[in-house]
């Protein structure tokens, strides 16, 4: 016989109190009161070695009746074998590994191993199991389809021996993404019939769960109520991180030095840190900058020149070493001609040239060189520079060019700029010119009509030459007047692009973008007879624009993270066929026309085109660790549920059949009656006894 609350039959220790009043010398009946003893105080019954039960038969009664009642409450059921072994059904486990950046310290990489174990070691032998592993991207190690055609001992073997071969990435982490696709394919599972849904399914969640850990694309994810979610998450030793980034000197305030900015976490106990230049093999200057950053706060420092032989600078002092490089892409300037097509012996104020060649178009990467040339040097530079990048023409002098040969270079790359700064004298062959070279039918121009000057009408400011202008403040065209314009006639189904127009709806600016280069056609000019565009604050950005729609040539540093879409044409200015490119050290992937690093540190990428030296970098988000409590899940509507080991659901298997057993044996009902019964007998007894017992005779104590 077993008892499910057995506690209650602690209750049975009642049985002493019906002795110990049976033992307790009462005080006699009739008691008369004598005057010799009315001064004295009586004294209490008390136990005595004199003292002996009386009616021990109704004493037996009434401790059987309490041991009865107390034996009822703790629900007493008759053993069976059966449930010595309860009977399981497998499980569905997947178990998500989180293998980002992050995950790369020491110890908290050898926690997830152990804890990884202890899932296993806790399963029984018919739970089958599943592993993923989740960084920036989901990873199928032993995929859901596989858990389910194989046997559960043949799954968790094979997790376990592809689990000791796994090593944490160095991309960032969006748990999220792993969360949601497992979640959809367990139960894409369950639908099709391929996993039992009342066999249970779990997902066990093992991560270092830090701020940056991409769990907010769980809003509004509908969780399925059937999963059970187990999140065990990992403690480093040492809590806290700081990370170096990269500024770009500040030469307006004389300080031509390399900066640094230092983020320390909020729960980091360290905030002296020491930068260094170093190389793959170790400091190259024994010199250290030392910086105080307190916990939760940013310092931005300058560190010496850049030595010969350095290529990063080093932080130390903090919890995690492996984002303390900064790799420094210190980048030469190349050389871009743009050669300028334009009529000869006008007054240099009257010369497009004239303002081109005087604006500011130098940036840190590229250094661009203004040739004013003939239209037979044009061609000639065609076929024998590398460097042209762009041909600025004027109207009139590029009728006599090539248009199919000016075509080919705009497909390979390159940029054509046509201005239409003066009244044509033969607009019907300067029509079939540019049509020739727009690939299109003949473009009608005409001079536009009236005496008064033009306003810019319509700006696309979603257009990249027109971006920097889109705020409020910047956007205010209406100073720049148009003393003279072109019309341009385009036919209905054009490969032209409207970037800006003046305020009679006609075109002010146009593009084509043939192949990897593009064609401009502006139907004005910016000298002052034409416009006032040239002395605007605007003319520059414009020309920046045209230059380099794309932006390549205005970034600082060619510096990317781990894991980041880099695309070969436009964020390494280079053009590059994936064909011939060639990476060293060959680490990364080429997946739909980018690149994608997978560790940190320096890569030269070549291909015929050129060569470029990129600087790979930790991810940001993989930095700010500060740690985040489990119950973040239930914001967004997921129970947590520890997974059960074999022998805890043994024992609830066990207790559920205990307790069915005993509902259905019930014999708590009959001790209870019993209990009650006899309850009744001993009442009936005792108020006999009362009525049939003789006066006793009257006695005093005294004290």
């Amino acid at each position: 016989m077993g008892l499910l609350a057995p506690l209650y039959a602690l209750a049975a220790l009642a049985v002493v109190g019906p002795i110990v009043f049976h033992l307790i010398r009462r005080q006699p009946r009739g008691q008369r009161e004598f005057s010799s003893l009315m001064f004295l105080s009586p004294s209490p019954p008390r136990l005595t070695r004199r003292s002996r039960l009386d009616n021990v038969w109704l004493l037996l009664l009434r401790i059987l009746a309490i041991a009865l009642i107390a034996l009822a409450f703790a629900r007493p059921y008759l053993r069976q074998a059966k449930l010595l072994n309860a009977n399981l059904s497998g499980r569905n486990i997947v178990l998500l590994l989180d293998t980002s950046a992050s995950m790369q310290r020491t110890d908290v990489w050898s926690a997830a191993q152990v804890q990884l174990s202890e899932v296993l070691d806790d399963l029984s032998a018919d739970d089958r199991v599943a592993l993923y592993t989740i960084d920036d991207q989901l990873s199928a190690i032993v995929p859901l389809s596989s858990s389910t055609e194989a046997d559960a001992a043949t799954t968790q073997s094979a997790v376990r021996v592809a689990a000791r071969q796994l090593q944490p990435s160095w991309q960032a982490t969006q748990l999220a993404l792993g969360l949601r696709a497992v979640a959809d394919a367990l139960t894409s599972a369950e639908i099709a019939g391929v996993v039992d849904p009342g066999s249970g399914s779990e997902i066990v969640l093992i991560s270092d769960l830090h701020t940056e850990c991409g769990l907010e694309s769980l809003q509004g994810f509908p969780w399925p109520a059937s999963i059970q979610l187990d999140v065990r998450r990992i403690l480093p030793a040492t809590e806290g991180n700081a990370r170096p980034s990269l500024l770009a000197a500040d030469p307006d305030n004389g300080d031509e030095r390399p900066r640094i900015r230092i983020e320390n976490n909020a729960n980091s106990g360290t905030q002296s840190f020491q930068l260094e230049w170093c190389n793959a093999s170790g400091p190259v200057q024994p010199n250290k900058t030392r910086v105080q950053v307190p916990a939760g706060q940013v310092r931005v420092v300058p560190v010496a020149e850049q030595p010969t032989g350095a290529d990063r600078v080093r932080l130390t002092g903090d919890a995690w070493s492996g984002d303390n490089d900064v790799f420094v892409c210190k980048t030469e300037p190349r050389t871009q001609r743009i050669a300028f097509v334009g009529p000869e012996g006008l007054p240099a104020e009257e010369s497009l040239s004239y303002f081109v060649s005087r604006a500011p178009l130098d940036t840190n990467l590229v250094r661009r060189q203004i040739e004013v040339v003939s239209a037979g040097n044009l061609l000639t530079a065609l076929d024998n520079s590398t460097d042209l990048t762009t041909i600025w023409l004027e109207a009139d002098e590029a009728i006599s060019l090539p248009p199919a040969r000016l075509r080919e270079f705009a497909k390979s790359g390159g940029s054509i700029l046509i201005s239409l700064a003066r009244p044509s004298d033969a607009p019907g062959p300067l029509g079939e010119f540019l049509g020739q070279l727009l690939d299109e039918p003949a473009v009608g121009i005409a001079e536009a009509p009236g005496d008064d000057f033009a306003l810019v009408g319509s700006v696309d400011y979603r257009h990249p030459v027109f971006a920097p202008f889109a705020a409020p403040r910047f956007n205010d065209f209406s100073k720049i007047r148009f003393w003279s314009h072109r019309l341009v006639k385009l036919e209905p189904e054009t490969s032209l692009k409207t970037v800006a127009s003046f305020d009679d709806q006609s075109p002010w600016l146009l593009q084509q973008s043939p192949g990897a280069g593009h064609i401009w056609i502006m139907t004005c000019g910016w000298q002052p007879s034409g416009s006032s565009l040239g002395l605007s604050s605007k003319f520059v950005p414009i020309l920046l624009g045209l230059l380099d729609p794309a932006g390549a040539a205005r970034k600082t540093q060619i510096s990317f993270a781990v894991g980041e879409n880099i695309a070969w044409d436009t964020d390494i200015a280079q053009v590059m066929d994936s064909q011939s490119l060639e990476v060293q050290p060959p680490r990364l992937a080429i997946e739909n026309g980018s690149l994608r690093f997978f560790e940190p540190g320096w890569y030269v990428v070549s291909s015929p085109a050129g060569s470029q030296k990129l600087a790979i970098q930790v991810p940001v988000s993989e930095s700010r660790l500060v740690l985040l409590d489990t119950d973040v899940f239930e914001q967004y509507g997921i129970s947590q549920q520890r997974v059960s080991s074999d022998e805890d659901r043994r024992r609830q298997a066990r207790q559920m059949q205990i307790q069915e057993l005993e509902q259905k044996q019930r014999i708590w009902q009959w001790l209870l009656a019993a209990g009650l019964i006899i309850l009744a007998i001993e009442t009936g007894i005792a108020g006999w006894l009362s009525r049939t017992r003789a006066p006793q005779p009257v006695t005093s104590s005294t004290s």
